[in-house]
């Protein structure tokens, strides 16, 4: 690529000592519940009856193994590539998602993470894609006949166009709820704050049921953070402008109090993800706000809940966080034709289709899948899927509310001081605006000089 490696900045203090989670189902589940030749690989797919001991070896570092409906699908997948091959076998490496980031970053630093390719979240393949640690996927996209939609790339493309990730998935976030509980208290879906408050207060009747869940535990603090986002970019808000923290905007302030009545008025109050999957799968929560890769999740919980969940756009100005995670080459890896053999494979079409069903995603990383008469049958069939599409909904992506700039490297650690501040009004201990005014001042304190050191 003719540049020097440049090395990921060092994680801060925060970063080393804990890991961060995820969207509240999936955490959740995880506790209780043909082929063408790559150009650069030289090698060919067919029926294969090799044995996997002749066969290269190579590992895919992901948090999929760990989740359920995704690790099935995943596994479906690898025995398919892992039978037409006949020079490579596929199989999972990597962590839980609580720690995944952490541990990736630290590998690569250290030089020990050799896997031969990677899936990455937005911010972390931001992070690795700009510490120059990621191979090129031209030759795999050119022989794969595909071509990915830049815009949903652009964040790990190079100035010559190169793309070094395709995403593997892309979720967006919306109102998810369960239809039934609706239709048996005569409420339509919310479309303003002020409808998801006067819901979520009809259906609530503490204990047994709860209008509304969203992450809110110090415990699960990546969850929590993660989900806070949907409250900022529905109120069109942002953490940061460019290397200006904006955490106590007008805009995110007034996200928060509502955040903040859901809690006191409609939530159930110091609940884990596991336990709120296990209400949420049962029919005891009417709705929450969640990626739409959330519905694999109570599908594996909860088949007949699974099939009353419908979906409308966030509430609010209809934008919602949008999350592109791609598949990667590791150029630290051992294997490159090997792992090009995949990235290949898995790019075609039909294979990608495959994967999209199983997994129960529906946004086409390249618009050959959208083509596919195949695909447009699958997504008319997904009755959950309208208020996750685009438009009405309208995207934001992680690094877009973190500033576009330096704050993407110290996403966790903007994390922590926003949830530990908002814990404070969570406890009575101050207000919405008073625990963002000090959030505001320990970002530019603690974070601040590390943008522009």
């Amino acid at each position: 690529m003719g540049k020097k490696k440049t090395s990921i900045k060092a994680l801060s203090d925060v970063d080393q000592k804990k890991g961060f989670g995820r969207r509240s189902f999936i955490k959740g589940a995880a506790v209780v519940g043909a082929g063408v030749a790559s150009a650069g690989a030289g090698t060919a797919l067919g029926t294969s009856t090799a044995r996997a001991a002749d066969k290269v070896q190579i590992k895919i570092t992901s948090w999929m193994d760990y989740e359920p409906g995704r690790k099935e699908a995943w596994h479906a997948i690898f025995d398919k590539f892992n039978a037409q091959s006949t020079t490579t076998e596929i199989s999972f490496g990597g962590w839980p998602f609580a720690s995944y980031e952490q541990n990736v970053i630290t590998g690569l630093q250290a030089g020990t993470l050799t896997d031969d390719l990677m899936m990455c979240t937005p911010t972390l393949a931001a992070r690795i894609f700009k510490g120059d640690y990621l191979a090129p996927l031209t030759s795999c996209i050119k022989a794969a006949g595909v071509t990915p939609n830049k815009d949903l790339h652009k964040y790990i493309t190079d100035a010559n166009g190169e793309f070094h990730g395709v995403s593997i998935v892309t979720v967006n976030e919306g109102y998810l709820y369960n239809s039934d509980v609706y239709k048996k208290a005569g409420l339509t879906p919310p479309k303003t704050y002020a409808d998801l408050l006067a819901n979520s207060a009809k259906l609530t009747k503490k204990p047994s049921s709860y209008g509304f869940f969203m992450p809110h535990i110090l415990a699960e603090e990546g969850d929590f953070w993660f989900n806070l986002q949907s409250w900022v970019s529905s109120n069109n808000g942002v953490w940061a402008i460019g290397n200006k923290p904006t955490i106590n905007s007008p805009a995110n302030v007034k996200a928060t109090e509502t955040w903040l009545k859901l809690y006191q008025t409609a939530m159930p109050q110091g609940v884990n993800n596991a336990a709120a999957l296990a209400l949420e799968s049962s029919g005891r929560v009417g709705g929450w706000i969640a990626v739409s890769a959330a519905v694999n999740t109570i599908k594996a919980s909860n088949p007949k809940t699974y099939g009353l969940l419908r979906s409308v756009p966030v509430p609010g100005s209809n934008k919602a966080a949008s999350r592109v995670h791609p598949i990667v080459i590791n150029k630290a890896g051992k294997n490159l034709a090997n792992a090009q053999e995949f990235v290949t494979w898995i790019l075609k079409p039909e294979n990608m289709l495959d994967l999209t069903i199983r997994c129960l995603d529906f946004i086409p990383p390249y618009p050959e899948l959208a083509a596919l008469p195949a695909y447009k049958a699958y997504v008319k069939d997904l009755p959950w899927i309208s208020g996750f599409l685009t438009p009405p909904s309208v995207p934001i992506t992680p690094m877009q509310l973190d500033g576009g700039a330096g704050f993407v490297d110290h996403d966790p650690e903007l994390g922590t001081i926003v949830c530990n501040n908002l814990t404070k009004a969570m406890e009575g201990k101050a207000t919405v605006k008073q625990a963002l005014d000090a959030a505001q001042k320990q970002v530019i304190a603690q974070i601040v000089p590390k943008l522009t050191a």
